[in-house]
């Protein structure tokens, strides 16, 4: 079916709202409800939206004005005790930036927070299709244990059958013998399987981090078709072009850029010197004696230029030029990155999803043919109990084939959704 590149507000949908709640011993979810989960609870991304309130704090830094001075003393004391007047000072010198220092540092500042809610819609992408391809792993190893504990059901079938067949004397001891071995081996492989499914089962609880508690002890389960992924249509140039403007990555390499351009004005600015203008009060308290001098106060002001030598030197200047030219770079390099990314998962997806209907079409049904046929031939004397145990390995090959067919094309379709950032994804 089309997938249409509208459906933006689904993503949105998908990563907002309460979950439902679950009975007591038992953890259900669909992919949608997961992935909820993931996003409230998934430790590494709060981590990562901690860098927000980061940058949104170096902001508030970036606004503060340079602090006043204030100083006070004793400016002078006579210790020859020849009458000379006791003077004290109380001085306010006020630093002034000069060349838009402080614009400058906002504008860098604000460009620091708008790289890091890109970088943190990034994470979110990446992060919701590592969930989704792990609760894929878990469908498909449950899969995988329901087509094995359906062949051990036949291999029990067939152990009856030889029971019954040596009773009435159609076999040999040995036959009944080597069914049971063989039933018993693949006892062996159903364990695997149910392990393999209790593993994925925690790799999927690993995801949600402050909410992984209740589900780490309790089995899950997983509502979800594989089926569903296998029949997307996708619109190569209509991706590129979606992906081009809503990819978090791409955003973020581009505002990069525009954090580049405001520290190379940052630091022209801070090339410009500035100065410090002081206010001072001066009191002279009164002598007697021969020199006999009144209280006196007096006002006087202070300009601080400093001689900026230091500005011969261009290397803060050349460092920021260059970096900005890095930036510029690695934004073009990250389109042309974005762009074969999109056009590589879309034929990858169309290759896996040739390979399912390759075993939708005829090998499925012909594998199961083939093995009912040898069973009822078995049953009546017209067939070998190694041409049952072939058969019944074939059918286990195909069938375990397509479902990592099956796998592989909702895996792929993960991947075209992430790398053209939108998600529209039912299972």
């Amino acid at each position: 079916m089309k997938r249409s590149l509208g459906l933006c507000a689904i993503a949105v949908a998908l990563w907002a709202g309460p979950a439902a709640a679950e009975p007591e011993g038992v953890s259900r979810f669909t992919l949608a409800g997961y992935l909820q989960e993931v996003a409230r609870g998934n430790l590494e991304l709060v981590a990562q939206r901690t860098n927000v309130t980061i940058a949104q704090a170096q902001l508030g830094i970036a606004k503060i004005f340079p602090n006043p001075q204030l100083t006070g003393g004793l400016l002078q004391y006579d210790i020859t005790k020849k009458d000379n007047p006791t003077a004290t000072t109380v001085q306010l010198a006020v630093p002034l930036e000069l060349g838009g220092k402080r614009s400058s540092r906002i504008s860098v500042a604000e460009s620091g927070v708008s790289v890091a809610q890109a970088d943190t819609e990034d994470f979110l992408r990446l992060l919701r299709a590592a969930a989704a391809n792990a609760y894929i792993a878990s469908l498909h190893a449950r899969l995988v244990l329901e087509r094995k504990r359906r062949t051990l059901a036949s291999l029990e079938s067939l152990v009856a059958v030889n029971t019954q067949r040596l009773r009435v004397g159609d076999i040999g001891e040995a036959l009944l013998v080597q069914s049971r071995v063989e039933t018993q081996q693949f006892r062996a492989q159903v364990l695997t399987a149910e392990g393999d499914v209790r593993a994925t089962d925690l790799a999927l609880v690993g995801f949600m981090g402050n909410e992984a508690g209740p589900h780490m002890r309790h089995p899950l389960e997983l509502a979800g078709d594989l089926r569903a992924a296998a029949n997307a249509n996708f619109d190569v140039e209509g991706l590129v072009r979606h992906a081009m403007q809503h990819r978090p990555d791409l955003r973020s390499a581009k505002r990069r850029v525009a954090l580049a351009r405001s520290v190379v004005d940052l630091t022209h600015a801070n090339r410009v010197i500035d100065v410090t203008l002081g206010a001072n009060w001066q009191h002279n308290f009164a002598t007697s004696g021969t020199t006999n001098l009144p209280s006196s106060d007096w006002l006087g002001g202070t300009l601080s230029v400093p001689l900026p030598f230091s500005r011969v030197y261009r290397g803060d200047l050349d460092a920021a030029y260059a970096a900005e030219s890095q930036s510029n770079t690695i934004a073009r390099a990250a389109e042309i990155h974005v762009e074969v990314e999109v056009r590589q998962s879309v034929a990858r997806y169309q290759a896996a999803s040739s390979r399912v209907k390759l075993y939708t079409q005829d090998v499925l049904s012909d594998a199961d043919k083939v093995l009912e046929k040898t069973l009822y031939n078995y049953q009546r004397g017209g067939a070998t109990l190694v041409e049952v145990l072939v058969a019944q390995r074939t059918v286990d090959d195909v069938y375990l084939s397509y479902y990592d067919a099956l796998t592989d094309s909702a895996h792929t379709l993960v991947d075209v959704q992430q790398t053209a950032a939108f998600w529209d994804f039912g299972l």
